[in-house]
C-alpha cells in the first residue's frame, strides 16, 4: 500500500484507538490552532495550503520500534525495547497525492539539529517489516524553524510539485544542511551528551518522571539509529571501505556505540530519588 493510503487510514485522538493527535486536511488542522495565528508554524502551514488545498497532515504520530529489524539488532540498545508502544512520536507528516504519485514529508520543528531527528524518524518509519514498509521512496525528511523555512519549502517544491525523486532531494538536503557525515555525527553526539550531562535537571524539572525517562531513552535510540543507518546508506562510505560491507558495518557500529546513554535502571533510580526529596 502506498504512503497516502497508509496515512489516510490512521485514526487520530478523536477515536478511541487513535494513534496520533490529528490526521486530516491541513486546512482543517489550521482551524484547530487558529488561536496561534501569529505562530511561525501556523504561518508556514498556511503558506503550504496556498500551494495545495488538498494537502493533509498527520500530527504526533506514534511509532513503534521493530525489534527484529537488522539495524536495530546491530544497534543493540536494549533499553529501547523496554519502551511502551508509541513512545517515539513523529511531530508532523505532511502528505498528499501529486499526479499519480503519493508522497509525504516528515517534518520536525527546531534548530538545525532537529534535522537529525527527522532523518532518524524516517529510518524508523521506513524500516522493513512494519506497517509502512515499501514507502521508503515516497517520503523525505526535513526540518523547519522560525524565520527559516526556506529549506523545507524548497524541498517540498522539488519533491511534491516538481516531481524530483526522493533520494535526490534527500541527498541534496543532507549536503545543504551539513557539510559531511562527521558533522552530522558530532551533532548527534552533542545531543546525546546533553541528556547525560543534564540528566538531573531534566528529571528534577519533570512533571512526569516516567515520561521523561522514556523520552530520554527514545532520543538516545533515535540518535544511535541515525548514526548507524546514515553511514550505511551512503555508497561513498562503502567505497571508502574498499566495497567491503563488513568493514563499513563495523565502522558504523563503532560510531553508533560511541553515542553514550544512561541505563534505564539508573535513570529510574534518579527519578525516584527526586520524587522522595
Amino acid at each position: 500500500m502506498a504512503i497516502y493510503e497508509l496515512l489516510y487510514d490512521i485514526k487520530d485522538q478523536r477515536e478511541a484507538d487513535g494513534i496520533c493527535g490529528f490526521n486530516g486536511y491541513l486546512e482543517d488542522y489550521l482551524t484547530t490552532i487558529e488561536n496561534q495565528s501569529e505562530d511561525q508554524r501556523t504561518m508556514f502551514f498556511q503558506s503550504l495550503l496556498k500551494k495545495d488545498e488538498d494537502l493533509r497532515i498527520c500530527v504526533d504520530l506514534k511509532l513503534n520500534i521493530n525489534r527484529s529489524a537488522i539495524a536495530n539488532q546491530i544497534i543493540r540498545y536494549k533499553d529501547a525495547f523496554k519502551l511502551p508502544k508509541g513512545t517515539i512520536c513523529c511531530p508532523y507528516i505532511i502528505y498528499g497525492t501529486f499526479g499519480n504519485e503519493q508522497k509525504a514529508i516528515i517534518l520536525t520543528w527546531g534548530e538545525r539539529a532537529s534535522y537529525i531527528i527527522a532523518k532518524a524518524l524516517y529510518f524508523v518509519i521506513s524500516e522493513p517489516d512494519n506497517e509502512y514498509e515499501g514507502s521508503r521512496n515516497e517520503m523525505i525528511a526535513c526540518y523547519a524553524q522560525a524565520n527559516q523555512t526556506e529549506i523545507a519549502e524548497t524541498a517540498m517544491d522539488r519533491f511534491f510539485w516538481n516531481n524530483e525523486k526522493a533520494g535526490i532531494v534527500q541527498r541534496s538536503l543532507d549536503a545543504q544542511i551539513y557539510s559531511n557525515y562527521q558533522e552530522m555525527y558530532e551533532t548527534a553526539l552533542q545531543l546525546a551528551n546533553y541528556q547525560i550531562e543534564h540528566k538531573d535537571s531534566l528529571l528534577a524539572e519533570s512533571e512526569d518522571s516516567e515520561e521523561t525517562v522514556n523520552q530520554m531513552i527514545a532520543a538516545w535510540f533515535l540518535l544511535k539509529k541515525f548514526v548507524y543507518v546514515q553511514y550505511m546508506m551512503d555508497k561513498k562510505h562503502l567505497r571508502e571501505h574498499e566495497d567491503d560491507v563488513r568493514k563499513q558495518r563495523r565502522y558504523a557500529k563503532e560510531k553508533c556505540d560511541s553515542i553514550g546513554f544512561i541505563s534505564y535502571s539508573e535513570l529510574w533510580k534518579s527519578a525516584q530519588d527526586f520524587k522522595q526529596n
